[in-house]
């Protein structure tokens, strides 16, 4: 069995109904308020757990009563207090930050980590957050073109390392732009690079991911083995070796074997919501559809989910414990789950 790692969700904002049964955000529906000791609890308690990394999204605005975390601020806090555990964006919005700063803050934080960064990016979606701080929304395909410029820009500047580097596309330039200190990591953090699209997104991981991170609502098998089967034939045409990459899956986890509190979360969750901006998503409406997409039951149940999933070619786990902030889910995965893949 390939090395198979655990990886924690960091609760960045609250998502629990402030008024009816319906959850503000999915991934958090028990999460009442956001509260720093509580987030920061359920980070070190993963640690303690043992979860191979923690990862934090890349939103501004999206829970209850608009409250969130940023997410670079917020990694870098938590290098800061844990010891063991990598720290990762899941995934950090290309729009939102200039690209050679980017690189530079990277490089930082992977000195500063002793070399726990891995740098998850994507081309960004949510269209409110660009108007409400005054991003300029482009269409997709530009957002993408500009994911790419960005990437090889920032893979240019950690290669120069102590001698400047210089990049002249049609989005981005820099003109000896250093990053020294460069990464600890060789020859630079992991990228993990998040999306669907089959022609532009999913050709941008074959070219230049380590990691191809799927969402919560096409985790399901059939879809991973579909867009793995797209990355492989990508790489073929860029000419990569498909097994220099890695794929993960995120998704919402419940272990328990309380069927009582089973059947409260699912009555939470279901139907799920998902925000206006995605465009024909799967209806996950029922247990049945749950099934298909979360990994759920008791420890057993989802030891054959995450079996199934390592059967089409994920490795890493990243998972939202929507009973959070109670750690029982997490800690009966950890007790009894992970021990299976060790």
């Amino acid at each position: 069995m390939p090395d198979i790692s655990f990886e924690y969700n960091v609760p960045v904002f609250a998502g629990a109904p402030e008024s009816g049964t319906d959850p503000v955000h999915r991934d958090t529906p028990s999460y009442e308020s956001l509260d720093w000791e509580t987030t920061k609890m359920g980070v070190e308690t993963a640690e303690e757990l043992g979860f191979d990394a923690v990862w934090a999204p890349d939103h501004l605005m999206l829970g209850r009563d608009h409250a969130e975390y940023e997410c670079w601020t917020l990694l870098s806090a938590i290098a800061g207090f844990t010891d063991d555990v990598n720290v990762g964006s899941l995934v950090l919005c290309n729009d939102y930050r200039n690209p050679a700063l980017v690189a530079k803050m990277a490089a930082t934080l992977d000195v500063i980590s002793e070399g726990r960064l891995e740098l998850g990016l994507g081309a960004g979606w949510h269209e409110p957050e660009y108007d409400a701080y005054g991003w300029e929304y482009r269409d997709g395909f530009e957002r993408l073109m500009r994911l790419d410029e960005s990437i090889r820009l920032m893979k240019r500047m950690w290669e120069a390392g102590s001698d400047g580097a210089s990049f002249d596309g049609e989005r981005y330039q820099i003109d000896d732009a250093y990053c020294s200190p460069p990464p600890v990591q060789d020859p630079h953090p992991p990228i993990l690079v998040g999306g669907q699209g089959e022609e532009v997104t999913l050709k941008l991981v074959a070219k230049h991911a380590d990691v191809w991170n799927t969402d919560v609502f096409n985790g399901d098998v059939e879809t991973l083995e579909h867009k793995i089967s797209v990355i492989e034939d990508h790489c073929e045409t860029v000419g990569r070796d498909p097994d220099e990459i890695e794929y993960s899956w995120d998704g919402h986890v419940i272990c328990t074997r309380d069927e009582e509190k089973l059947d409260r979360m699912l009555d939470l969750m279901l139907p799920i919501q998902f925000e206006e901006e995605y465009q024909d998503q799967a209806n996950i409406e029922t247990e049945e559809d749950a099934r298909e997409f979360f990994v759920m039951g008791t420890p057993e149940e989802c030891a054959e989910a995450i079996e199934r999933r390592i059967d089409a070619g994920v490795t890493k786990f990243q998972g939202w414990f929507i009973d959070f902030p109670d750690t029982e889910g997490m800690e009966l995965f950890a007790d009894e789950v992970i021990p299976q893949f060790a």
